[in-house]
């Protein structure tokens, strides 16, 4: 079968993900993601992070597009049984699905913020023991990682460390039985496939995160990949189909548009279609998931 032509220049990411949109189904989706996310790896720090710091008394930490917190929330409860007292930084570009302060722990601080072209603020700068990123693939374009990089090192105190988690590069459509037809799901991997590509989403960075970690100036890099657990499997489904519902918004409706092969209403189609097929036992994950550590170096200059 051929592919669907995609129309370009829809996908601004910066845009994208501050839409008032990006509202309570976004952030119900970002609660199941970090339950899928730590089913997998089963930690919040990777263990050579968390052995750095544990035995401090007091660390600083930031996570980059934070959503609503629910990392820094289990993180704060985390370091609180280690009797670590820590403060905890949470910057997005959407505001909107942060919990109120006063429900949130008092070590925790969500601010406003698009880390990729916003001056970042003076106290933030060469504070922070550890910066935390996640599930940024959809935001880097052509693979160029250096941006968001150069921000965490700015961030970062001397010897401090990134941790940078990222989706596994294959999206899998698996029948849980050979006669389940994937046919819908596999039309609308094929549409954003070729959407992404468009827009230069290529992925192929996140098996080489090491790389371009050292490539940055980082230290003592290592990455590590964890398989996700096939009991997780219709969770992450259904991550992916609250993600494939958002995307009707970037199709012109049959009316504006007849002429294009692929409108908001055929979209509808074709996701009900596809959630019939993940209802019958079709699944949509992505196998693993990535972390990439490193550590900035104590002093300019210093080579590992």
């Amino acid at each position: 079968m051929s592919n669907p032509p995609v129309r370009r220049g829809l996908y601004v990411p910066s845009a994208y993900w501050a839409a008032p949109s990006r509202n309570f189904r976004s952030s119900t989706r970002l609660h199941l993601q970090h339950y899928l996310w730590q089913n997998t790896t089963k930690f919040l720090l990777e263990p050579r992070i968390r052995t750095s710091i544990e035995q401090r008394k007091q660390v600083k930490i930031a996570d980059l597009g934070c959503g609503n917190g629910a990392w820094l929330a289990d993180l704060d409860n985390e370091l609180s049984q280690k009797y670590i007292s820590a403060q905890l930084n949470g910057y997005d570009i959407n505001e909107l699905n942060f919990p109120p302060p006063a429900f949130l722990p008092g070590s925790i601080t969500l601010t406003k913020l698009d880390v990729l072209s916003e001056r970042l603020p003076m106290e933030a700068i060469g504070a922070f023991d550890v910066v935390h990123i996640r599930a940024f693939s959809s935001i880097i374009i052509n693979n160029n990682t250096m941006n968001l990089l150069s921000t965490a090192l700015a961030l970062l105190k001397p010897g401090g460390w990134i941790q940078w988690e990222e989706w596994g590069t294959d999206l899998i459509i698996e029948p849980a039985s050979p006669q389940l037809s994937t046919v819908s799901c596999e039309k609308i991997a094929r549409v954003l496939k070729v959407g992404g590509d468009a827009q230069g989403l290529n992925v192929d960075f996140v098996r080489e995160l090491d790389r371009h970690l050292i490539k940055a100036g980082f230290q003592q890099v290592f990455i590590r990949e964890d398989m996700k657990r096939k009991q997780d499997y219709k969770g992450w489904t259904e991550d992916f189909l609250i993600i494939w519902e958002e995307v009707a918004s970037f199709f012109p409706s049959r009316g504006e548009t007849p002429q294009e092969s692929v409108t908001k209403e055929s979209w509808a189609q074709l996701f009900a279609d596809a959630v019939k097929e993940t209802e019958q036992g079709v699944a949509l994950h992505r196998g693993s998931v990535f972390t990439a550590i490193g550590r900035k170096p104590f002093h300019t200059g210093q080579r590992s």
